[in-house]
């Protein structure tokens, strides 16, 4: 919220008017009119006692008074003219002229409460004009707390509120959270096979002998190309002493392993159970252990990938 200033209003103008009687005759003062800026002032207040018409003596002096409330700060002047029983007519002027400090002062002093999504009704204080106040909070924000499959922009509203007036100013923070997409991901090594055109998905199968490889894992590579899918991290194939073949993932920040699954065997493919090559995830088997001889490893993720087309809108 901001401070923008301040209003005057209900401008009260009161004077006084004294009447001298500096002639040779008593002098019957039938009435008094006063125009205060262009406006005639709703009374002449006349001392208790006085009534018009009034005869003031040779000499003497009679004192009035006016109070009027406007709505807007006027300029000009005030004028009086007084009317006696002979017609004859004495003006007066005076220039209008306002204080510079007001009697009243409202809400000077005002007590400020802000209600939010992310931390309720919190009173925050008071704060005096002209001076400028800050009140400052702050909440972080960790990607954990929404989940990797809850992106989407979240809102949060806020809103503050002058106590005294009920006068308020809102805004809104939207959080945008990252989600992922998910794509399948086949190790690559040396000397490695495309399925291609034994298979319509892409991916690969990797004829290995005993010892440790080192396996690229790409992910959405379509027909084999790696020049369009994302390396994602790498997968450690061992084809132990024992005969057996294990495989370890690696996926680097910020990709996320979702599952896995590994066919080692002597077959370039996985078979089903009418002798047909399959890669379907579930239908591969595992052999192991082996004898010494060469073995296909296919080593088949589902790897999640922050969404590329997050941002703010």
């Amino acid at each position: 919220m901001k401070h923008k200033g301040y209003e005057d209003s209900d401008f009260d103008v009161s004077g006084v008017i004294t009447i001298e009687n500096t002639g040779d005759l008593p002098a019957t003062i039938t009435s008094i009119e006063d125009v205060l800026g262009g406006t005639p002032i709703t009374e002449v207040n006349l001392p208790e006692g006085v009534v018009l018409p009034y005869t003031l003596p040779v000499g003497e002096t009679l004192e009035c008074s006016y109070s009027e409330t406007v709505g807007s700060k006027i300029e000009g002047s005030n004028d009086v003219t007084v009317m006696t029983d002979r017609n004859n007519n004495y003006e007066a002027s005076a220039e209008i002229i306002w204080s510079n400090t007001p009697n009243t002062e409202n809400y000077k002093t005002i007590t400020i409460s802000d209600i939010s999504d992310l931390f309720g009704e919190v009173n925050l204080g008071t704060v005096t004009a002209p001076e400028n106040a800050q009140f400052t909070y702050s909440k972080d924000f960790a990607w954990e707390d929404y989940g990797k499959d809850a992106g989407g922009d979240y809102v949060y509203n806020n809103e503050a509120t002058i106590v005294e007036t009920g006068d308020s100013d809102d805004a809104t923070l939207k959080v945008n959270v990252q989600s992922y997409m998910y794509e399948t991901a086949y190790a690559k090594g040396d000397g490695a096979t495309c399925f291609i055109p034994t298979f319509k998905n892409w991916g690969w199968t990797n004829l290995i002998s005993p010892g440790t490889y080192e396996m690229d894992l790409w992910a959405g590579a379509a027909q084999c190309d790696t020049s369009k899918g994302t390396l994602v991290g790498s997968v450690t194939v061992t084809y132990g002493s024992d005969g057996y073949v294990t495989a370890d993932y690696n996926v680097g920040t910020p990709y996320i392993l979702e599952e896995t699954h590994v066919y080692a065997g002597y077959e370039m493919f996985p078979m089903d159970k009418k002798g047909n090559p399959t890669v379907a995830p579930g239908a591969y088997s595992n052999a192991s252990p082996f004898d010494d001889r060469d073995v296909y490893v296919i080593a088949h993720a589902v790897v999640g990938i922050p969404d590329p087309n997050f941002g703010p809108e």
